[in-house]
């Protein structure tokens, strides 16, 4: 038929009788002066009923009275007057709003629709929406096998976001068989659907769902619920009825669904199987009824339409499978899928008639079995099988093993056993190896790689079409044809293929004789008119909208995501083009700071930084692209500034290397550079515009430690420095003189002169001890970097005393760390200073001093006195502060760190001494001064302990 406008028809009368109940419409059509050139647009108003191509479904429908349909005409006519037109007749405009417009919901539009998440253009993921208006049920919920390209992913599922926006249309799921391509989804999209949407699906493959809830922890809450063939149950807004069909795994059905717009028949998996192993036959007698009834859409596996002819039966292959294993003389073992529980009753027969036992190899070989004695389909009891930690107890021709790995997965028995790295399987030349399996597209390399491996070891191999060793489960052209003639649907879509595939297919149909035909793709609305009656011809397709689906990838463990959540093209590109990883510390360049404060010009440039290249993935030509990275890293940082951020540096870094590694390889590499201020390097003054330093900027930790940093500067600056506190020690008593109250401060109560020394010591020094000379960096612990030598300081052993304190390593470092970066903290309280000053300080590092016996002495009282605002709930880190100041008020400079590291190493030599004191001999000079102090704090720990 044509579009029903008088510019378009044969006549008008001729359609008066065809459809009388649009007489009506006709005469306005005639008698109202409408423009007939505008109508041949087709715009909105069009009445687009049939045609010989499918058009956009009129909103007016054939109930719309004439006023209402003239004034749809006339305001497309007033607004179609600036409209550009592409092509004969045809609205450009009309052509982008087509492509985006939304899905149609609600009453307005075709009351079926079908809406594929996955399957379409693709082998596997098979999900699918079908609804009625805006219900909907789910049929199947599938996954993906990924190709060479999705590196580290092993499951692609379908997008389980768009099924939970969607969750309160879809009313049921129905699942037509148990294959993962039809069921792997199920733990992703499970939880994402309504707490009340039911599952529905036969009786064994109701056993896999089952356990594979179960391996994800995921409770079904009386949420699955089985069927049975040919019987009916309403699911959502259908009347759905199963029929049996064959296929590579029990209980596969086709799908009737109804309701009062129509029939849709989706096949599912199928093939036609004349002479099947459990004699449970393709159900023709139920399509004839269909075809009798009428089918508004059909849908059927395009998965073999390119192979001619018609499938062979199952029962052919377990002949030859027969046949192999009676005339082998050594062992038998054979690799197929483990889903197909039909080929595992052939070689159970095949075994009982050589006198062999059965081994099978592969956790999903188990798997299936055991699903199907549960349901009572197994063709024989598991119970029977060798385990095969005892296969050696038996001779090599009395075994027949069975295995996974067809598609050569890199865990799975054969393919291990290829390698050589199975426990349980050892090749020998002696071996018969029967591949009873079908190479899924993308996995050829792969298999003939095992296959090679496995021809090296020495087993004979028999695999090919030649052998009858394997027939699909899915239809061929023959069958195809044959089951669209018995149908004889209205429209027809293919499902279930790569796109070249579905096209196919769709072709085929046309020839079959339907008139209505359509490919989509994954994400693609498309709506069908009703079905009037046998005598009318539906209105064709319409879509509806499209939507931008997103796969969804699986790791095998707990990661899912996106491809952009799993990094997916990263690591392609990583492994095609490398990986550059470069760690850069950044030492700035010393200048005249009077220059830079002045504004005059200076030294702005010279950045320099020690550079180090690690690459993965890359052709690195021996080393000399190695060193072109390092010059050209070299290079990008001296042309920086000297106040260059880090951000700023590592771009520019990055960036040079990726043109040297373009120019030498043609490659483009992922770069990643991270750049550091260097714990040694002398910092620049540079100063930003609003007076605060860039090294302030870029400086780490609370304001408190700035605080207190600045405040030790400026109390070294008003009060001199005392060489050493006298100390006048009494050694006679358990309270020595040294530490009586009647001194001029509190923390002076040491003397001026340290009047007692023993072995001829003038002075009393802390530092690590070490049986050798040792060198000491200026600096953290952490540096490891080599340093300038002035930055060094050489302890000899000889000048060491016997009162040294000697530590280890791995407990407490008593080498203190630079107050260089600490006291940075109060540059903007130092402004007035002698620029020759600061300038003096810049150019020599600072030597790290030496704990002095007097300094020990405040450290000591000072803690002692910290311990009572302890008690009171103080936090460590604020006592710690606070014997810092009173070292600072007694003309010390150190840090809370510092002090606090010092007192630990005090308490524990204290304690080791304890023993020898009590001996008579006393080895430690501060043993006094340390119990007096532990004395008073455990007094003052008790009386709070007390209140």
């Amino acid at each position: 038929m044509r579009c029903l406008t008088p510019a378009c028809s044969p006549s008008s009368e001729r359609l008066a009788v065809l459809y009388p109940h649009l007489s009506n419409m006709l005469v306005l059509q005639t008698s109202s002066g409408i423009d007939h050139q505008l109508l041949n647009k087709r715009p909105r108003a069009c009445l687009a009923y049939g045609g010989d191509k499918p058009l956009r479904y009129n909103r007016l429908n054939c109930r719309c009275n004439a006023s209402s349909f003239a004034g749809r005409v006339a305001d497309y006519a007033s607004s179609n007057k600036t409209r550009n037109t592409g092509g004969a007749h045809q609205s450009m405009d009309d052509k982008v709003q087509r492509r985006l417009e939304i899905f149609h919901e609600g009453q307005d539009g075709p009351p079926l629709r079908i809406l594929p998440i996955g399957g379409l253009g693709e082998i596997g993921m098979n999900c699918m929406l079908v609804g009625h208006y805006d219900r909907y049920i789910l049929i199947d919920s599938g996954l993906m096998f990924p190709d060479y390209e999705d590196l580290g992913v092993q499951k692609i599922l379908p997008d389980t976001g768009f099924i939970h926006r969607w969750r309160h249309k879809i009313e049921a799921v129905i699942i037509t068989h148990g294959h993962e391509d039809h069921i792997g989804a199920l733990p992703w999209v499970f939880p994402v659907l309504d707490p009340s949407t039911p599952i529905y699906a036969t009786s064994f493959t109701m056993e896999l769902i089952k356990r594979r809830l179960d391996e994800y922890a995921i409770k079904s809450d009386g949420r699955l619920k089985i069927f049975d063939m040919r019987t009916r149950f309403n699911a959502g807004p259908f009347e759905i009825e199963s029929i049996r069909v064959t296929h590579s795994i029990p209980d596969c059905c086709g799908l009737i669904l109804r309701c009062c717009d129509g029939t849709i028949f989706h096949t599912g998996d199928w093939k036609i199987d004349e002479s099947p192993i459990d004699n449970k036959y393709f159900d023709r007698t139920a399509l004839e009824q269909l075809s009798k009834e009428g089918v508004t859409l059909m849908m059927s596996d395009s998965t073999n339409v390119l192979s001619p002819g018609r499938t062979t039966s199952e029962a052919d292959v377990a002949k030859a499978l027969m046949h192999k294993v009676l005339s082998a003389k050594g062992r038998v073992i054979t690799t197929q899928f483990a889903s197909n529980v039909h080929r595992l009753g052939s070689i159970k027969l095949a075994a009982e008639a050589s006198g062999r036992k059965l081994v099978f190899l592969g956790m999903s070989l188990r798997t299936y079995l055991d699903a199907a004695w549960r349901d009572g389909q197994a063709p024989f009891d598991p119970s029977i099988l060798v385990k095969p930690e005892d296969m050696d107890l038996f001779a090599p021709k009395d075994l027949l093993i069975v295995t996974t790995g067809s598609q050569a997965e890199p865990r799975a028995a054969l393919n291990l056993a290829s390698f050589g790295n199975s426990r349980s399987l050892k090749l020998n030349k002696e071996d018969l190896v029967l591949y009873s399996a079908k190479v899924i597209p993308g996995n050829e390399i792969r298999v003939m790689k095992m296959m090679n491996r496995i021809a090296e070891l020495g087993p004979n191999i028999a695999m090919g079409r030649a052998e009858n060793l394997h027939t699909s489960g899915h239809a061929y052209r023959g069958e195809l044809e044959e089951v669209i003639q018995l149908v004889k649907p209205q429209h027809f879509m293919p499902v279930h293929g790569e796109y070249a595939f579905l096209k196919e297919h769709e072709r085929l149909g046309k020839d079959s004789g339907v008139r209505h035909t359509a490919v989509i793709k994954n994400g693609e609305m498309l709506g069908v008119a009703p079905l009037r009656n046998r005598k009318v011809l539906s209105s064709g397709f319409f879509p509806l909208g499209k939507e931008d689906l997103t796969l969804m990838y699986n790791d095998g463990d707990k990661a899912f995501g996106t491809a952009a959540d799993l990094c997916i093209g990263e690591r392609l590109r990583i492994a095609l083009n490398g990986i550059i990883i470069v760690s850069m510390e950044v030492m700035r360049k010393e200048a005249d700071k009077r220059h830079w404060q002045k504004g005059s010009d200076g030294p702005q440039n010279g950045l320099r930084g020690r550079v180090k290249i690690t690459t993965r993935c890359l052709w690195v030509d021996r080393g000399k692209l190695l060193d072109a990275l390092h010059k050209a890293a070299t290079a990008a940082l001296s042309s920086l500034p000297l106040d260059a951020a880090l951000g700023l540096i590592e771009h520019t870094v990055g960036l040079a290397l990726r043109k040297v590694v373009q120019k030498y390889s043609n490659r483009r590499p992922d770069v990643i550079v991270i750049a550091s201020e260097a714990s040694q390097s002398v910092r620049n003054p540079a100063v930003s515009q609003n007076g605060i330093s860039i090294d302030e900027k870029r400086r780490t930790g609370s304001i408190q430690e700035k605080q207190v940093d600045a405040k030790w500067r400026s109390k070294q600056k008003q009060e001199p420095r005392s060489a050493f506190l006298k100390t006048q020690t009494s050694r006679g008593g358990n309270h020595p003189s040294f530490l009586k109250q009647n001194v001029k401060s509190k923390f002076h109560r040491a003397a001026d002169e340290h009047t007692e020394s023993r072995n001829g010591s003038a002075k009393e020094e802390m530092t690590l001890s070490s049986p050798k000379e040792r060198t000491v960096y200026n600096g953290s612990e952490s540096d490891l970097l080599p340093e300038t030598p002035n930055s060094l300081e050489t302890v000899s052993t000889e000048s060491l005393t016997e009162e040294v304190l000697r530590f280890t390593g791995s407990e407490v470092n008593m080498t203190t760390r630079s107050t260089r970066e600490s006291s940075d903290a109060g540059l903007m309280e130092e402004k007035a200073m002698d620029d020759s000053v600061n300038s003096a300080k810049m150019s020599s590092p600072t030597i790290r001093r030496k704990w002095k016996s007097g300094e020990v002495l405040v450290l000591i009282e000072a803690r002692k006195q910290e311990e009572n605002n302890l008690q009171q709930g103080q936090g460590r880190k604020r006592i710690w502060k606070a014997v810092a100041e009173a070292l600072a008020e007694a003309g010390f400079e150190r840090t809370p760190d510092q002090c606090k590291t010092v007192w630990f190493s005090l308490v524990k030599r204290y304690k080791s001494s304890v023993e020898a004191v009590n001996n008579g001999a006393k080895n430690f000079s501060f043993y006094d001064a340390m119990h007096v102090a532990l004395s008073g704090m455990e007094v003052v720990s008790n009386k709070k302990s007390k209140e």
